[in-house]
């Protein structure tokens, strides 16, 4: 129990500053490190709830300078991209679906790397079809923010544009995720439990993460970025590999 409290809280706190200082990666930095103490069934929900409350605890801040524009094309093709998403998984192997969706997120940062961009406000065809991918690749892979975050950084908004975009979007994606997780019980008791003893952790890690950003430099932003794409990246290819191997 004691082994379990402590990788929990030390996954807990790695993610909420990633996610402070970044606006993401908060279920990138969480899972892995969560899995290693709580079971499978627990640990997606429990990331999940947290991803909702520490949204919600960065709403009012986030709210001023985030791009509602995109946010409200992003969104509805999210909703629409997951159910797409668990389809192809009942046809499709998931190994070789990981294998391609990290290839894509290579490919996506070396574009960025190489200067690709998107205009300033892309049309509304354009963020629903990213929210569509993304909410395809979350019904495959329950990964969907890599798409998101190499729009966000292709449409060249500034530093804090694009954490509080990301925090806003990531709060609606994790609720649009704990709708039916909660109606099918997979929130249950001890989901709620680890909540409650991470929440004091949860703030003091977004916190910690956040007071990095605002004394960084917008080019620290966006490397952070792109790093934690890769990583991402490298995570599902090995997970894919790894796999076909066994």
């Amino acid at each position: 129990m004691i082994y379990s409290l402590l990788a929990t809280m030390i996954g807990v706190l790695f993610a909420s500053i990633l996610r402070g200082f970044t606006g993401f990666g908060f279920g990138l930095a969480a899972v892995p490190i969560l899995s290693l103490a709580l079971p499978p069934s627990e640990v997606v929900p429990l990331v999940v709830t947290l991803q909702v409350v520490i949204g919600i605890g960065g709403l009012r801040a986030a709210w001023p300078a985030c791009d509602w524009r995109s946010v409200r094309a992003l969104v509805p093709g999210l909703v629409c991209g997951v159910p797409i998403g668990l389809m192809i998984l009942t046809v499709l192997p998931p190994n070789p679906v990981r294998l391609v969706i990290g290839g894509v997120i290579i490919f996506s940062v070396w574009l960025i790397q190489r200067g690709a961009r998107l205009p300033s406000h892309p049309s509304w065809i354009v963020s629903v079809s990213v929210g569509l991918v993304s909410g395809i690749i979350s019904g495959l892979a329950s990964m969907g923010g890599p798409p998101i975050v190499v729009y966000l950084l292709a449409v060249g908004h500034s530093a804090t544009r694009m954490r509080a975009t990301a925090i806003i979007y990531f709060m609606l994606a994790g609720i649009v995720s704990f709708v039916p997780m909660a109606a099918t019980g997979l929130i249950n008791r001890d989901v709620l439990i680890w909540m409650a003893a991470s929440v004091p952790v949860l703030f003091a890690g977004s916190r910690i993460g956040t007071w990095a950003f605002f004394r960084s430099k917008p080019h620290h932003h966006r490397m952070a970025a792109l790093v934690t794409l890769s990583i991402l990246a490298m995570v599902l290819i090995g997970r894919a590999l790894f796999g076909a191997i066994r």
